[in-house]
């Protein structure tokens, strides 16, 4: 599962090791094994989901959002 999320407190990002710090957003994939309700957590900062395409910038109401569930990303 996965969860766009707002730090509350000092988070790393898996990826490039990145502090995100309290406000910043980020994304929280979950994978689950089966037959498990636990699974691995992985935390990535905003600049690596734009780079790994987990996010993307979606034209809504005239302006450009950050999503990190895209369905058609304009990159940036």
């Amino acid at each position: 599962m996965n969860r766009g999320c707002v730090s509350v407190g000092e988070v790393k990002c898996d990826s490039c090791k990145k502090l995100i710090e309290q406000g910043e957003r980020y994304l929280l994939m979950e994978e689950e094994e089966e037959g498990k309700g636990d699974g691995k957590k992985s935390r990535f900062c905003i600049e690596c989901c734009l780079a790994k395409g987990y996010a993307g910038y979606q034209e809504e109401k005239g302006e450009k959002v950050l999503t990190f569930f895209p369905t058609s990303v304009d990159s940036e």
